[in-house]
């Protein structure tokens, strides 16, 4: 990516960007919610952009849907989205983007305080900043280096 010091302009409006990361390819990765104009619903939206410009804009390649009894967890740069269920929440969902393929996490725990969102999967713990919105540590249960 040559972009440095242009200002590079997507080719969609959004309502708002939740999150955004460069996967392994250097194509951007948004998280965004859009509104149906007609009915006014919003939707949750992961755009995938080429970081080649034309006419100083990003063209988007793809785009999914994030169903609405699911919530965004974190996207990787692997095109990794991790989904929790709003229905069941007792479940997280790891989608791979590029195969489309999931994989589905039960026995999972979730704790909270003012600050900090603490995410139990099988033998790891995610640290989650609620002021940041981000994951700030992640830990392995069996790693015995916690003190």
């Amino acid at each position: 990516m040559n972009n440095k010091d242009k200002k590079i302009a997507l080719n969609l409006d959004t309502n708002g960007a939740y999150y955004c990361t460069f996967n392994l390819k250097g194509e951007f990765i948004l998280h965004s919610e859009v509104s149906n104009e007609y009915t006014s619903r919003r939707h949750e939206i992961i755009w995938i952009y080429s970081t080649q410009t034309k006419n100083n804009k990003w063209e988007c390649k793809r785009f999914y849907k994030i169903p609405e009894d699911y919530e965004i967890i974190s996207i990787s740069k692997y095109d990794k989205v991790y989904l929790f269920s709003k229905v069941s929440n007792d479940y997280i969902y790891e989608w791979n983007i590029n195969t489309e393929k999931s994989f589905e996490t039960e026995n999972i725990g979730i704790f909270n305080n003012e600050e900090l969102i603490f995410l139990k999967i099988n033998d790891k713990i995610i640290v989650y900043s609620i002021e940041l919105g981000i994951p700030i540590a992640s830990l392995d249960i069996n790693d015995g280096n916690h003190f």
